[in-house]
């Protein structure tokens, strides 16, 4: 079941394959319905983005069982990941072929998931080199956007659309 493919460029095996748990002894294996989430999360929030970057979008962390999420610093208590609703990612390597760095990529990333009328998202975090997106459903995305480092140290503060989209 690990290898099942929830979109054409997105794996099950993405979401769940942690060294943390590893290292830990966890088993990552998450329910049904987290995998039903986990789904949906790529068919309206990463396959899009995925498209529309033509580049690959790299998990870091996607569903987390209680016991993984309550051994990381810094994880929220109501965190998404453990109901298979959130993916921390990175664009891949792609990115010598378009000219930009890896920040910039991530930038041109986060205002796409912005701007794109194709690319649906509950909450979207961006880090200095990661995003954090979320996806529940069309009727109940707050499209909450959050800025995830101020003034050099991790703190999270909502930003509207105009100010996220001035930054650089």
């Amino acid at each position: 079941m690990k290898n099942v493919m929830l979109t054409p460029h997105f794996s099950l095996l993405e979401f769940i394959e942690s060294p943390t748990a590893r290292k830990y002894g966890i088993a990552n294996d998450p329910p049904e319905e987290a995998v039903d989430n986990l789904k949906r999360l790529c068919e309206n929030t990463l396959e899009p983005l995925r498209e529309a970057l033509q580049l690959p979008v790299v998990i870091t962390s996607g569903y987390r069982t209680k016991a993984l999420n309550d051994i990381l610093a810094h994880a929220s208590e109501r965190s998404q990941h453990m109901i298979g609703q959130a993916a921390d990612f990175y664009i891949g390597w792609g990115q010598r072929l378009k000219g930009l760095s890896p920040h910039e990529l991530l930038i041109k990333a986060f205002r796409l998931i912005i701007q794109s009328e194709l690319i649906d998202y509950d909450q979207l975090i961006l880090y200095p080199s990661f995003i954090h997106v979320s996806y529940v459903s069309r009727e109940a995305n707050r499209r909450t956007i959050i800025l995830g480092m101020r003034n050099g140290k991790l703190g999270y503060g909502k930003c509207s659309i105009e100010n996220a989209l001035k930054i650089q």
